[in-house]
């Protein structure tokens, strides 16, 4: 005779056990990083990016396990620390806060019950609006034009550790609006697209005049057929290796 399936409850605490004992985990490196960085400024730049990788890692947990404060506490993290460099003042401080936070919330068994969110985000440390309107206005801005989340995920994260501020669309329509509006200096459009496609959608916007000095990249499923489309001046990124391409792409941007 068969064994009866688990209880969907039985399914739910174990879910729950596994995100509290690997977060629990992460939290436990943040700390460390914290602590390296508080004795010494060796490596403190590798130790950064380190740093904001397990925030994001722990951010994506958040959404895996339907644990929303969780995620959205860690994106409150990661716009805190957006281009703070190393040895800013109070930043080692600051984290720990933010650390402190994370390990409560997870220890109170609230992180899926997003009516508690002002309550696990208040009074936490933010940058102050003249600071980061400064930052703001320094950064290379990109825009990343596609309705696949993994894609954003996994992008994203490698603009922001090399000094970019990113933002994305979800449809040609949008990625249309949003590049009228805020004038990328980066433009990458995923070719696959719900209401049209993407080389027809760079073509459109690489003829707008505000874009005229801005950078185009297609990530395409297949770069050699994407070769027909005759991009003039457009990097053309392989989906399938998208995070070494991207990589290269912006070694070549901040080099250019």
């Amino acid at each position: 005779m068969a064994d009866n399936p688990l209880d969907i409850k039985d399914i739910i605490a174990q879910m729950s056990e596994r995100f509290v004992e690997t977060a629990q985990e992460k939290l436990a490196r943040l700390n460390d990083i914290l602590n390296q960085l508080g004795r010494s400024r060796e490596d403190e730049q590798v130790l950064m990016e380190e740093f904001r990788r397990e925030v994001h890692s722990l951010k994506g947990m958040g959404g895996t396990f339907q644990m929303p404060l969780v995620t959205r506490l860690c994106h409150k993290f990661e716009d805190f620390l957006t281009h703070e460099e190393p040895g800013a003042s109070n930043l080692i401080e600051d984290c720990f806060i933010y650390l402190d936070r994370l390990n409560d919330l997870i220890d109170s068994a609230q992180a899926g019950d997003e009516s508690k969110a002002d309550i696990w985000l208040a009074n936490l440390p933010e940058k102050s609006k003249k600071a980061a309107e400064t930052r703001q206005d320094a950064e290379n801005k990109v825009l990343l034009i596609t309705n696949d989340q993994s894609l954003i995920d996994e992008i994203a994260p490698l603009f922001e550790m090399n000094g970019f501020s990113v933002t994305h669309a979800s449809s040609a329509f949008r990625g249309y609006k949003a590049a009228v509006l805020q004038n990328p200096d980066i433009v990458l459009v995923a070719q696959c697209q719900d209401e049209m496609d993407g080389a027809e959608l760079v073509r459109s916007l690489a003829a707008l005049q505000g874009l005229s000095t801005a950078t185009f990249a297609m990530i395409c499923p297949d770069r050699h057929a994407a070769l027909s489309e005759k991009l003039q001046g457009v990097q053309l990124l392989s989906q399938d290796n998208v995070a070494i391409d991207v990589m290269n792409f912006i070694a070549l941007v901040v080099t250019t």
